[in-house]
């Protein structure tokens, strides 16, 4: 193994890409074997960006709600067949949009329910989160939000098409982490915890932050050459109530804390500690592509170039054609990547995990996460 041109190529983020910090971490064949930051999680401070930088995950959460509730479905705690007002009735009788010839919109009655598979594919028809009634859900309960009363809220907005026939990015991920709630009689956050953070050694990783000291500064449009920012601070409602626990983006967490997530599910749900938290059939279930022909044309049209050659599976993209996107890694490699560039790969046939994290919004992340990741797999695999 050689990482010294991946080494080169990350130290060059901050004049050449704009990236005031980053880090990133690789596991192969179950061993860690690279380990790299640069830069910095505060520039005005000389703070450098290190395993112990806590960051924003933004859509990385995904992976890890995907995973609680898949622990859930091994448990029987429901199928993936089931509609999902079994469990939050609020969403029996749901109303689709439909556009007339003249342009204008009519709302008919959904002929199929949502089902939980739905809502791990993204093909609910389930728009954005904040929406009326869920912010005066928000103010009625004083801010508080809690996520399973704002969820309920979210019910009374029309879908977008009738469940399963397209792919839309929104919410659905959100309503996941309230049906872990219904499922488990705990808080999202609480279930994540005690079923993997605190089994797995993941310290850092939570919804609420743990220390502010080592918090990444949230750098809008940061400049190299200046090293200077438009803006510092959060521009994502991640956590519209004091109370609410975005399961589609409100994680935080670190580097090395993320790394022991991805090697898990990259050794079929075993973790390095020896704890299981996935069996070996659902980590293959997991990664298995959900979409059908429209759904998956609406997958690519959202994910550009970046995503070509994936689809989607149960809250991840997939690899289902590696040559259509110049990958290194194999069919079934699988993961997702985060709102300010955090970005995680999951290969059980490689057996290779990594986990890139930056905290910079407005920078093109999906322009560098497939050459990070075809770095990784020329590194492990060069003699």
């Amino acid at each position: 193994m050689n990482f010294s041109k991946l080494t080169d190529y990350l130290d060059r983020f901050y004049a050449e890409k704009n990236i005031p910090g980053l880090g990133m971490a690789v596991y192969y064949k179950q061993k860690p074997v690279f380990e790299h930051y640069a830069g910095f999680s505060d520039v005005e401070n000389q703070i450098v960006f290190g395993p112990d930088t806590i960051f924003r995950l933004y859509s990385a959460t995904k992976v890890m709600t995907c995973a609680a509730l898949l622990q859930l479905l091994e448990a029987g705690a429901f199928k993936l067949s089931d509609p999902l007002y079994a469990y939050i009735p609020e969403y029996r009788d749901m109303a689709v949009r439909h556009s007339r010839a003249d342009g204008s919109e009519e709302l008919r009655p959904a002929r199929n329910p949502i089902t939980i598979e739905h809502l791990f594919s993204m093909t609910a028809g389930i728009d954005r989160r904040d929406t009326e009634e869920t912010d005066k859900a928000i103010k009625a309960s004083g801010g508080e939000g809690r996520t399973l009363d704002v969820i309920r809220a979210l019910a009374t907005e029309p879908l977008l098409f009738e469940p399963g026939t397209h792919f839309k990015y929104g919410a659905c991920h959100d309503v996941l982490g309230a049906l872990i709630e219904v499922l488990s009689g705990k808080t999202l956050g609480t279930y994540l915890k005690a079923h993997i953070f605190d089994r797995i050694g993941m310290r850092d990783t939570s919804f609420v932050l743990k220390d502010d000291k080592r918090f990444c500064k949230l750098y809008n449009n940061f400049n190299g050459k200046t090293h200077t920012a438009e803006s510092i601070g959060e521009t994502f409602n991640v956590q519209p109530g004091r109370a609410y626990e975005s399961g589609g983006g409100g994680l935080f967490s670190t580097v090395s804390d993320y790394i022991l997530f991805a090697a898990a599910l990259c050794n079929y749900g075993l973790a390095p500690n020896g704890e299981r938290i996935l069996r070996p059939e659902t980590v293959n279930e997991m990664r298995r592509g959900r979409l059908g022909p429209q759904a998956q044309q609406d997958f690519a049209k959202f994910g550009g170039v970046s995503k070509s050659g994936y689809s989607y599976a149960l809250g991840v993209r997939t690899l289902v054609d590696r040559e259509d996107n110049n990958a290194l890694s194999h069919n079934g490699e699988f993961g997702w990547d985060g709102a300010r560039g955090c970005y995680v790969v999951i290969d059980p046939e490689a057996e290779v995990a990594l986990f890139y994290a930056q905290q910079e919004g407005g920078s093109p992340w999906y322009r560098w996460h497939g050459t990070i990741r075809n770095y990784v797999y020329a590194s492990v695999w060069e003699a």
